[in-house]
């Protein structure tokens, strides 16, 4: 996943929507799961979330790629479902 890939926002995602995302990953540990809603839904840098629950930093970073992976693979896979409904995201550049 190159870095331009991003589908979630800092601080700016929903609970639910972070429940669902780690139920498609194999993350189990209830300290990232809340480290992960400090970030995502909290807007607190990785670091500080990292450390809320006394996370290593390098680990919890992997487990925020790891999540974010998954949230490119939906995202990818609702833009194929769109095309084949005909529907085109208002968010696609270029369109």
């Amino acid at each position: 996943m190159s870095e331009l890939q991003k589908a979630l926002i800092q601080g700016m995602e929903s609970a639910e929507k972070i429940d669902i995302l780690i139920g498609l990953t194999d993350i189990t540990s209830e300290d990232n799961k809340i480290a992960l809603h400090r970030h995502y839904v909290n807007g607190w840098p990785i670091t500080t979330a990292a450390e809320s629950r006394s996370l290593d930093d390098a680990n919890f970073r992997k487990t925020v790629k790891s999540l974010e992976a998954v949230a490119v693979k939906l995202e990818r896979y609702k833009e194929i479902e769109w095309a084949r409904w005909g529907y085109k995201s208002p968010c696609v550049a270029g369109e």
